[in-house]
């Protein structure tokens, strides 16, 4: 085992592969070259090395996610952190754009850093957590790079094609890739309003193609100092066919409304970012001082063309469609500075962050699908800017290693007729204190803000069918969290690991709403009162035998919600989980096999609840040479992606299910050049 201690106060707790034997040349010279390890707990956050990873040849950032410890990606792609999905996802520091971790290829990654808990270092949105992956910096002398592609018989593939070089004091590269993605998706729906009963059923056709092209350049002007400088840009577009039927019974169980429902949603959009970094590193080992800017900016526009084919009550033949489109953008512009002092260690910055996005919606024929509805273009513009200053100072105290911080930030956002300003004062604390050489305790406490994006804010009222639409609320309130933990760290020599209760606290929480109206059901979202969750977490690494490893997460906890609607009172409370589960293993030195296990339990809402769900997948590399590798993914081994969502009403309620129609298996070869990429 190999740990490295910067200075007392960091707790540094490490899991490593075993290290190659010595190296004797003459007998009087040992050189032993360690790996690093793969798992090392700060004061603040746990940090994973991902950058050996047998799978990071053929894989996305998506993949690499979903077998970190604490972290679940749902059938939808959504990603929480102990079962909370408002958690928040970085690159290098920077909060990454959507679609981002798609087309970011795993073998770019050098670690993730993962905060249940974060300090006041960090940004406030993430109340569930943040998530930042760091990418690799170092490069090999030379030419190297490394090309891939991977595809099933369902018309699924990615190819990506990376180079890098390095002369001397300049090092420069480019990406570039393209990748489709298929899924066919089966919608099974029952609701009961009133006196009636609706059922339908919905088969979903969904194909995705990306696009991708990045360039970086950087320059290391001296032994302190560097500068780098990226850019890129993406396109995207899918289609998507769903064909439905929908069945209405009166309470005498006569059939009202007997129709079919066929859509055409077409999607599309591209960006460009562009990046800048400076890093001075000064006098005082551990000295940094670390310059970031970026822009982005991009548009995206959706249609979505429906026909309603009606039997009853009686024949009849509607189109009706409707538009989107708009830019968005935003700049980012940060600080940080680093510096030990003995044996504390003092972190300040400041962030300036603007985000802008605009969009037009329209539709056409709404009168024949909602008598006495007229179309009509409906502009939505939704500005936000952000300043924020913070320091954190981590120092031993006594027998204890405590980091208090503070962070403010000033906000100001419009969106469409309602605008609002605060300004916020969030502290963090962050301890822990030596139990003896293999166990730490560890505590931690923030205060956070979640405030609302954009589409929660819109207030247009978009019909996706007869019988369902949906619109925003213009007046939310941000959503404030305390956040409470305590725990254990513990390393041995094949064996680690941690435990953690903690408390969390949402005040104003944002939860999604149904009313209905005949038998149209209006969704929503609206601010709840408080949401509480309590709950264990306990994590496990080690080895079953030399060529069997594994890690478990299991996250139980209490959930409840509170809040008053539609003048009820309203409280749900359930006890649920979330975690995940890794099996490595290593027969021999070219083949590797990998079986991941994902899982959430219930997730509640106000007026209801989404149900869990579990997933297993399995990846195989095989290296047919040092240079070509082989590779199978299997997705969803057991077909087990469904979830139903629940919403229970004091009218009525309703059922939907949605299930992935079956698993999927990628075959790829991958080619390593020169030495293969980076350090």
């Amino acid at each position: 085992m190999v740990a490295v201690v910067a200075f007392a106060p960091v707790v540094v707790l490490a899991q490593s592969a075993d290290a190659p034997p010595a190296d004797t040349k003459d007998g009087s010279t040992i050189t032993i070259k360690a790996s690093k390890p793969s798992v090392t707990n700060k004061i603040d956050r746990r940090v994973y090395d991902v950058s050996t990873n047998p799978q990071s040849a053929f894989s996305t950032a998506s993949d690499v996610l979903q077998r970190i410890p604490s972290v679940t990606i749902d059938p939808r792609g959504r990603i929480a952190l102990r079962g909370d999905p408002e958690v928040k996802v970085l690159i290098d520091g920077v909060e990454s754009r959507s679609g981002a971790l798609g087309n970011l290829q795993a073998s770019e990654i050098d670690r993730i850093e993962v905060m249940t808990n974060p300090s006041a270092q960090f940004a406030s949105d993430g109340s569930g957590g943040i998530i930042n992956i760091i990418l690799k910096k170092k490069r090999k002398d030379g030419v190297n790079g490394n090309a891939g592609i991977r595809g099933d018989d369902d018309g699924r593939y990615n190819i990506n094609l990376g180079f890098n070089t390095k002369r001397g004091r300049w090092t420069w590269g480019t990406s570039a890739g393209t990748s489709r993605t298929q899924q066919d998706t089966a919608w099974r729906g029952h609701q009961q309003w009133g006196t009636e009963t609706t059922n339908g059923i919905t088969l979903s056709d969904m194909s995705r193609r990306s696009a991708y092209a990045n360039a970086s350049l950087a320059f290391d002007a001296t032994e302190r100092d560097r500068v780098e400088l990226n850019l890129s840009h993406y396109r995207w577009r899918a289609a998507t066919r769903e064909d439905g039927t929908v069945l209405i019974k009166n309470a005498a169980g006569q059939v009202i409304d007997d129709h079919g429902e066929y859509v055409f949603n077409s999607e599309s959009g591209h960006g460009s970012e562009w990046s800048a970094h400076f890093q001075h590193k000064g006098a005082v080992e551990g000295e940094t001082l670390d310059l970031n800017v970026s822009y982005n900016s991009g548009t995206s526009s959706d249609s979505a063309w429906h026909r309603l084919i009606g039997l009853v009550p009686t024949p009849s033949d509607i189109a009706y469609a409707y538009f989107n489109e708009g830019p968005d953008g935003g700049m980012n512009f940060k600080a940080d500075y680093e510096r030990p002092f003995g044996k504390s260690r003092l972190n300040a910055g400041f962030e300036i962050e603007t985000n802008e996005s605009e969009s037009l919606g329209r539709s056409q024929n709404l009168a024949a699908l909602v008598p006495g509805e007229s179309d009509a273009a409906t502009p939505f513009l939704y500005d936000r800017a952000t300043k924020a200053a913070y320091v954190t100072l981590q120092t031993p105290l006594g027998k204890w290693a405590i980091m208090p911080g503070l962070r403010v930030e000033a906000e100001r956002w419009t969106a469409g007729p309602a605008e609002t300003s605060d300004l916020r004062w969030l502290p963090s604390l962050n301890l822990n204190r030596k139990l003896s050489d293999r166990t730490r305790l560890v505590a931690s406490y923030s205060h956070r803000t979640q405030r609302p994006n954009g589409y929660q804010l819109n207030p247009r009222l978009v019909y996706y069918g007869r019988y369902y639409t949906y619109e925003g609320n213009p007046y939310l309130k941000a959503q404030e969290t305390d956040a409470y933990e305590i725990g254990y760290e513990f390393e041995g020599k094949d064996f680690s690991s941690n435990g953690s209760l903690y408390y969390r606290v949402k005040t104003h929480p944002t939860t999604q709403t149904r009313r209905v109206v005949g038998q149209v059901v209006m969704t929503s979202v609206a601010n709840a009162d408080e949401a509480r969750a309590m709950g264990l977490e306990l994590t496990a690494k080690g080895k079953v035998s030399e060529k069997i490893d594994y890690s478990v997460n299991l996250n139980v906890f209490d959930s409840e919600i509170s809040g008053l609607f539609g003048g009820e009172a309203l409280k749900r409370q359930y006890v649920t989980y979330s975690g995940n589960a890794v099996i490595d293993w290593r027969p021999n030195a070219k083949d590797w096999l990998q079986f991941n296990l994902n899982t959430e339990g219930r997730a509640v809402q106000l007026q209801g609840y989404q149900t869990g769900f579990y997933r297993l997948d399995m990846v195989y590399r095989h290296k047919i040479t040092p240079k070509w590798t082989f590779s199978v993914r299997a997705f969803d081994l057991l077909n087990s992606s469904k979830q139903e969502t629940v919403f229970e009403t004091p009218q009525g309620g309703s059922r939907v299910e949605n299930r992935t129609e079956r698993p999927g298996i990628m075959i790829g070869v991958n080619r390593k050049f020169g030495k293969g990429g980076p350090e």
